[in-house]
């Protein structure tokens, strides 16, 4: 027991505050950013809801970014993991970078990790030598590496679920 005249309940917080909480709660909810995708350990279901959208990203990021030539990003860049995972990492990155919370200062952080991963990617492809040049067949090729990706990972699944390793 408290001292008499001195209540031990919470005070009510002032309309105000209530206010600002009941904003706050609704723009977490409205706004809750999804952690990044990491394409190694994707099952095939969310993999196969994931290659049309990071496919999409691709081709919008050439479009806006001229610069991305084949030698930063081939046209088989879905065939090497490395590429795929840098390229999700950038498009991860452009999410949060411009989500309606983010600071005013991070699309430059967004174009300096553009700088980076591009500077990489070109590594990357230089090191690949896939022999795969612009005129690689991209649309069919792409359609057909997502069936044969989904279906590898649906394999693995099942080796795992019956208890083998691969």
């Amino acid at each position: 027991m408290g001292s008499p005249g001195v209540s031990s309940e919470t005070p009510p917080r002032p309309v105000l505050l209530r206010a600002l909480d009941a904003r706050s709660k609704a723009t977490s909810d409205e706004e809750k950013i999804e952690p990044p995708i990491h394409w190694p350990s994707l099952a095939a279901i969310p993999a196969e809801r994931e290659w049309s959208g990071l496919r999409q990203w691709v081709d919008e990021l050439r479009e806006r970014y001229k610069g991305i030539d084949s030698y930063v990003v081939p046209a088989c860049w879905y065939e090497h993991e490395a590429l795929v995972v840098a390229l999700q990492a950038l498009k991860d990155h452009e999410r949060v970078a411009y989500a309606k919370t983010s600071p005013a200062s991070s699309g430059t952080d967004w174009h300096r990790a553009f700088r980076d991963i591009t500077a990489m990617l070109r590594q990357f492809t230089a090191d690949l030598r896939c022999g795969h040049g612009p005129e690689h067949a991209e649309r069919e090729s792409f359609d057909d590496f997502v069936k044969e990706d989904i279906a590898r990972r649906r394999r693995h699944a099942a080796t795992v679920a019956l208890g083998h390793s691969e």
